[in-house]
């Protein structure tokens, strides 16, 4: 199986070659670590027992960083390694580890790229004692020579299954080779099973432990101010096309609704002309967080639609929502990740294609945690109804915080598992 993999990775080098260097101009790669991605690093391997954790980009990095968490919190003086293939996965991991316990080592750098020779010299320098992966990274080089391997937060999709079924032959002997998976849910452990795994249990999504977004205080008290108690739709996280669809249902709910705010959160920033000329086919009461302007109510200068075209702030509009609708979910993208308002008590609504979120969003929607809306025309009757409801409204938010922490406890299972299979520390 590794014979056919090299022999095809060595007649695809053009290609792959070309890849790389479209990322590095594209800056999906960073020059001055490039050399980590060849398997060099100028960092010294600490003495004694060391965890490799492995995230292959900012999703797979917010499932970790709970169990990074609960792994300093147990064994404060553990040497951890912490690498992901993504430049926005490492700047996640960068901002993240200085609010961590403990005081052991600790060393953040890229995953290398799986050629025999990068994967080689990373592994001879850092020689983990546990390899943990995360979801589904199978990179066959890397895994098939990483000690003690162990896979957390284990998932097939159902987009995956079929092509993991047709190749069974090429993934069979990679899955062997993991010590341990914890899977997130029953059907991924049977897949898992199927697949070549031996010691395969149910341990749950690492996501539902993840922390609420941050929020700067200073900017949030002064926003609360500028909205006067208004109540508050937040369409985040939008794509072309939608930022429209947030304003038209902003004017089939202002007549029961007269004082409602939208705020509508493009997923890129730079969009913020395009999301405000969008949203203006619909009203022309739209500011910009771009432009320095704050909404206001009533006046000459009346906001109906906020584009909140600034980066990082994600956390500090949540805050401000009496509900919210999750963007990507209006158009074919996909959806994006619902945990976020949830894990502030705020009730949240999706469009009909949430697929890249098919991990949590049966479980949500069965906790009646989430509501996920057809098309358009139910959305905005499901918001009606519930904004003109404050009673239910007052429901909502007291049911999502009385269970949302009930999903939670797979970072402390499997952060447990690993320091069991690890052993004491050297003294």
């Amino acid at each position: 199986m590794m014979f056919l993999y090299r022999a095809v990775k060595v007649l695809l080098f053009p290609l792959i070659f070309l890849i790389v260097a479209w990322r590095m101009y594209r800056g999906k790669e960073e020059r001055e670590h490039f050399h980590e991605r060849l398997g060099q690093t100028e960092a010294k391997r600490p003495t004694g027992k060391l965890i490799w954790l492995h995230g292959a980009s900012v999703g797979e990095v917010v499932s970790l960083l709970p169990v990074i968490t609960e792994l300093r919190i147990q064994r404060p003086t553990l040497p951890l390694l912490l690498t992901t293939g993504t430049t926005t996965g490492r700047e996640m991991l960068s901002k993240f580890t200085p609010t961590l316990p403990g005081t052991g080592p600790l060393f953040i750098q890229y995953a290398p790229l799986d050629t025999n020779s990068a994967t080689t010299a990373f592994l001879k320098h850092w020689q983990p004692t546990l390899s943990v992966f995360t979801e589904s990274e199978f990179w066959p080089e890397l895994l098939s020579k990483a000690p003690r391997p162990i896979l957390v937060n284990g998932r097939i999709s159902n987009r995956s299954w079929p092509r993991y079924q047709r190749y069974s032959w090429f993934f069979k002997p990679l899955l062997k080779r993991f010590e341990l998976m914890l899977a997130q849910s029953q059907t991924d452990v049977e897949r898992l099973k199927a697949l070549g795994g031996k010691q395969v249990y149910h341990g749950g999504n690492l996501k539902f432990d993840s922390q609420p977004l941050p929020a700067d205080e200073t900017q949030l008290e002064k926003f609360k101010q500028a909205i006067t108690g208004r109540p508050v739709l937040v369409v985040a996280s939008t794509h072309p096309g939608e930022e429209e669809m947030a304003a038209q249902i902003h004017m089939a709910l202002k007549p029961s609704v007269p004082e409602l705010l939208t705020i509508v959160v493009p997923r890129h920033p730079h969009r913020g002309t395009q999301a405000a000329n969008e949203a203006m086919r619909h009203t022309k009461a739209v500011k910009r967080r771009g432009l320095g302007e704050l909404p206001a109510l009533g006046g000459n200068r009346h906001t109906d639609v906020y584009v909140a075209d600034t980066l990082g702030e994600l956390g500090l509009w949540y805050r401000l929502a009496t509900v919210a609708v999750i963007g990507g979910s209006l158009v074919k993208h996909g959806g994006h990740n619902p945990l976020e308002p949830l894990k502030l008590g705020i009730p949240t609504f999706t469009g009909p294609h949430m697929h890249n979120f098919q991990d949590m969003v049966p479980t949500l929607t069965e906790q009646n945690l989430l509501t996920v809306a057809p098309n358009l025309q139910a959305l905005t009757k499901s918001l009606q109804n519930l904004l003109a409801n404050p009673e239910e409204l007052n429901k909502q938010h007291a049911h999502i915080k009385a269970n949302m922490p009930k999903l939670g406890g797979s970072a402390k299972l499997s952060a447990h598992t690993l320091l069991h299979l690890l052993g004491p520390l050297d003294k």
